[in-house]
């Protein structure tokens, strides 16, 4: 290594002294071409001078080696450049001081090779003068010049390419010049010129043989200035050569490297035996000997030191007896592979936590083309399964699935981010997928949870069939227990069969039991408990009975053979439709009462309060208000109806606000004005216009599940009008299959049957020439198409489920039409009644 400073100070050192009395001679370390540094140059200027400096002793300048020129009277500039040519041969770039004044300077420059940075220790035979002879001329006199571009220095091979030529910039205005080469192989292109010009000085080694050789080219000009510039030919031995000075793969880690191919042959095309070896093992060379000329392949195999992606050097060395070693640098380039996934997000369990039969496939590719390397996945979490948690992969993809495993997880969602690794050479490339669960809360949810049953001499309900769904699809058995004797619930497969015997009860007497459901699966739970009421009476009704007061609103009980009443006002009267007297009166009520409903299992009534908008909640086993609930809008058009999408009970207003009956929680519906009605699932929701020129009717999916702390999902599946349907549209219903749609409106002349997909028309109720503006769905699942007719004409018309004429009723003889959507079928369906628009409630048997 060479280290160089310029210093204008003054230095010490020399040869080392022998015996007492004996001074050695130490040959000079360095010695110099040219000898003598010569140059003119203007004042004001520098001038760039180039010499050669030749190691006399290569193999005692060894190590790390800090060279120095020191000026003693400071002709130079500080900054010189030194070259390493060779192990035995440098070159100095040396620049004048512009500020010399016009004259002749001559002296000797000191030339030290030191071993350390602060030259305590010199190499033999140094240091070496350098002399020197500079001519400064004014500033206004034109100077003449040759500097060449780089020393005048050349190395070539025996029978090899010729060295470079070299360019000398001459500087000669107004003036001629002569060139002068001091040997045969340093030539200049030209003999002579004048002005400034570029002479090209090539080298010829034809003849010479293996050496080193120096010689001077002198440039003269004709007013007497001239430049000496040494030259240096090195002639090395015939070597091998190559078409490719190096090489450089770039791939991605993992994938197949194509090889690259280089050829060899010797620089005098004589036939040399050779042999190729890489420094690094990732490096491999096909055929790794022969006879030149040559072509060999180069392939590199990451596998070998299992490399990282990086950057990695390695070294080609080509060899032949009698010729000089060629090495090649070969670099690979690793860029690390990419593992993706088809899906970067997997969720199990569907939107509402209940479908665990899907199994979401996701694909991982790794781009290393056909060549297949390992991967693993992560600890799955005790909820999930996979198809397969390792294998190998690449480009053309490696397939797993997920499957759920509910029981192992909490109720609402849960994730886990999960790493599949593959392993290529030393790199670990991962592609995440975030695994979740959506698990709502497993429930087995009874078809109804109220039920009313009854017997009387002629006439008795005394059976109901409960299905019971489970929600995760996948129901695993239960069992049902009964609090009281005389009901029976008998289990077969999802179907509980209650079964009442009313003997040991009293006469007129009403009894409740209750039908707890257990299931087998123990991730299952059945928190709703079914309620039945048993009327046990003496008497059958026989004709219409009408109460004494005037009503303007009806609904029954769902289990109870009662009806509810107002007229608007402070209080809330219950008739018992069996006996048709008042039985009791709700009182404390507000001063303007709105519409009613209860709940499914007949425990509480929910109405409304008009003068202080606020949601009523009665206790109907008392008879007492428990609750109220403000709102923030509530008139007379006001609906309600209660929902129990996936067995959770909800209360829902016309006006689109909800509330779920376990504790108030305010939630929101996609509805406006009109009237409501609800699927016997509870995931059905329909609401029609009432008293527009047009029907419009909307059905709804509406589903609950315990994500995010319970979530109600509405989502609007239907929305038209009603072509066919008429006008005035007054009430609607579903009937308890949730197939079937029936609206009422004022024209045409029958309840219209419906489509609920698409609310296409699918028949007619006809109701004789009243106008139909009450439609209702009894438990037994027979229709009931209630119109405004006038006269004799009858009020109300029974229908089969299947749509056959059973039955027609007259309410009163007053002549008063029925009122809009003031007709209610009692809990067992064997009473109905209703309201006239003169206020006038009659109740009406039915029967069997």
């Amino acid at each position: 290594m060479l280290m160089a400073t310029l210093t204008a100070c003054g230095g010490g050192g020399g040869a080392s002294t022998g015996g007492a009395g004996t001074t050695p001679v130490v040959t000079p370390a360095l010695s110099f071409n040219p000898d003598t540094v010569r140059a003119s140059v203007n004042a004001g200027s520098s001038l760039t001078l180039n010499v050669i400096a030749a190691v006399a002793r290569p193999a005692e300048v060894t190590g790390t080696v800090y060279a120095s020129v020191v000026d003693s009277a400071g002709v130079l500039q500080p900054n010189p450049q030194l070259v390493r040519d060779s192990d035995s041969q440098y070159h100095a770039v040396l620049q004048t001081a512009p500020g010399l004044a016009v004259g002749s300077y001559s002296g000797n420059f000191s030339v030290r090779l030191c071993r350390d940075s602060g030259c305590a220790s010199q190499f033999p035979g140094s240091p070496v003068s350098l002399p020197y002879s500079l001519q400064i001329v004014p500033a206004d006199q034109a100077t003449f010049t040759a500097t060449p571009a780089t020393a005048l220095a050349g190395t070539t091979h025996l029978g090899g390419a010729a060295a470079s030529p070299i360019n000398v910039a001459i500087g000669a205005a107004s003036r001629s010049w002569t060139v002068s080469s001091g040997a045969s192989w340093l030539k200049p292109a030209v003999s002579s010129g004048s002005g400034n010009a570029t002479l090209a000085v090539s080298f010829d080694a034809t003849g010479l043989a293996v050496g080193n050789y120096s010689t001077t080219m002198i440039i003269s000009a004709n007013d007497g200035q001239s430049v000496t510039l040494s030259a240096t030919l090195s002639v090395q031995p015939s070597g091998l050569i190559s078409n490719s000075s190096g090489l450089t793969f770039n791939a991605i880690n993992g994938a197949p490297v194509p090889a690259q191919t280089i050829s060899i042959d010797t620089d005098d095309k004589t036939s040399a035996s050779w042999s190729a070896s890489a420094s690094v093992g990732w490096l491999s060379v096909t055929p790794s000997s022969g006879t030149t000329p040559a072509s060999m392949a180069l392939a590199v195999d990451p596998r070998v030191g299992t490399l990282a992606s990086g950057s990695y050097s390695n070294t080609l060395t080509l060899a032949a007896p009698g010729q000089s070693t060629r090495t090649l640098p070969v670099t690979l380039n690793l860029s690390p592979a990419t593992l993706s996934a088809s899906l970067n997000a997997v969720t199990l369990g569907g939107t509402y936590g209940r479908d665990f039969s899907s199994t979401p496939a996701v694909t991982l590719n790794l781009n290393t083309l056909s060549n297949s390397w390992p991967w693993t996945l992560d600890t799955l979490p005790s909820w999930a399964t996979a198809s397969s948690t390792s294998g190998s992969v690449s480009q053309t993809g490696s397939s797993l699935s997920f499957t759920a495993v509910p029981n192992n997880a909490v109720v609402g969602s849960s994730s886990r981010l999960l790493n599949a690794t593959a392993s290529v050479n030393g790199d670990q490339v991962k592609a995440a997928v975030l695994l979740t669960i959506n698990k709502d809360k497993h429930t087995l949810i009874p078809s109804e949870t109220g039920v009313a049953l009854s017997g009387s001499p002629g006439w008795s309900r005394l059976t109901r069939t409960i299905t019971v769904t489970d929600n995760f699809g996948n129901f695993g058995g239960m069992s049902a227990s009964s609090s009281d004797s005389w009901l029976a619930a008998n289990v077969n497969g999802n179907k509980i069969a209650l079964v009442a015997d009313p003997t040991t009860l009293a006469a007129d007497t009403l009894n409740i039991a209750t039908v707890t459901i257990t299931p087998t699966d123990a991730d299952a739970v059945a928190p709703e408990v079914i309620r039945v009421a048993m009327w046990k009476g003496t008497r059958t009704p026989s004709s219409n009975a009408t109460t004494v007061l005037p009503y303007s609103n009806v609904i029954t009980d769902p289990i109870r053979p009662y009806a509810y009443v107002h007229n608007g006002g402070a209080y809330i009267d219950v008739y018992h439709l069996y006996t048709g007297q008042k039985v009791a009166s709700i009182t404390g009520l507000a001063a303007s009462l709105g519409d009613m409903t209860t709940s499914a299992n007949g425990s509480l009534l929910y109405l409304l309060d008009l003068s202080n908008r606020a949601l009523v909640t009665i206790n109907l086993a008392t008879q007492t208000m428990t609750g109220n609930l403000p709102l923030s809008a509530a008139d007379r058009n006001t609906r309600l109806k209660i929902l129990r999408p996936n067995g959770v009970e909800i209360l829902a207003l016309s006006t689109g606000a909800a509330y779920l009956t376990s504790n108030n929680s305010k939630l929101s519906l996609p509805l406006s004005s009109g009237t409501l009605a609800v699927s016997g699932d509870g995931k059905r929701l329909l609401q029609q216009s009432e008293d527009s020129g047009t029907v419009q009717i909307a059905t709804y999916s509406v589903d609950y599940a315990a994500l995010n702390g319970g979530t109600l999902y509405p989502a609007r599946m239907t929305a038209a009008s009603h072509a066919g349907a008429g006008t005035q549209g007054q009430d609607i219903a579903l009937s308890l299959d949730g197939t079937r749609v029936y609206s009422a409106s004022a024209t045409p002349k029958s309840c219209s049957i419906l489509n609920p997909a698409d609310l296409g028309v699918l028949g007619y109720l006809p109701a004789g020439d009243g106008a139909p503006n009450n439609v209702k769905v009894g438990s037994d699942g027979r229709l009931y198409c209630g119109t405004a007719a006038n006269g004799a004409v009858s009020d109300i018309w029974l229908y089969s489920s299947s749509g056959t004429l059973l039955n027609q009723f007259k309410l009163t003889s007053t002549g008063k039409p029925l009122a809009a959507r003031q007709m209610a079928v009692s809990g067992d369906g064997l009473i109905l009644i209703a309201i006239t628009s003169d206020g006038t409630t009659t109740i009406v048997p039915v029967g069997p």
